[in-house]
């Protein structure tokens, strides 16, 4: 009786191992861009690349490689499990500058700091154009007392 119990544990936990990771129906996200194939052999005619966050819905799964149509992309294809996350996955990752992250606690944006430094850059400038215009005119009285 031992032995039964035992050989049929060994055979659930070798079946739970082996089980495939999607189920049929199952909504799945591409986690990484690649592409997908005709056939569950990954070096199978490629049907199709898919990018980074598209949605797919599982046909048929195996250990290793999922067949899943993409109904936004009229295309199916199998894709490797690795490749798919039951999660959302986000199509494009954000970007931004060096300034942008140094100024996100300050709650300043990068126009804001370029329209400031322009702000900046043209009181400057008038400074100096109203210094010129005063050593201009402190200039002609010594020249008229010269003459």
């Amino acid at each position: 009786m031992k032995k039964i119990f035992s050989i049929l544990l060994i055979a659930m936990i070798g079946a739970s191992v082996f089980a495939a990771k999607f189920k049929n129906g199952q909504t799945v996200y591409v986690s990484k861009n690649g592409t997908i194939t005709e056939t569950e052999k990954s070096s199978s005619k490629t049907v199709s690349d898919i990018s980074k966050g598209d949605k797919g819905i599982v046909i048929e799964s195996t250990s290793k490689r999922v067949n899943v149509k993409f109904a936004d992309l009229g295309v199916s294809g199998w894709i490797d499990s690795s490749d798919l996350s039951k999660k959302k996955v986000l199509k494009e990752s954000v970007t931004t500058s060096v300034d942008n992250i140094a100024l996100a606690g300050k709650g300043k944006a990068s126009a804001t700091v370029k329209e400031e430094k322009k702000e900046e850059e043209k009181k400057a400038e008038t400074a100096e154009v109203k210094a010129e215009t005063v050593s201009d005119k402190a200039e002609v009285p010594a020249e008229k007392a010269a003459n």
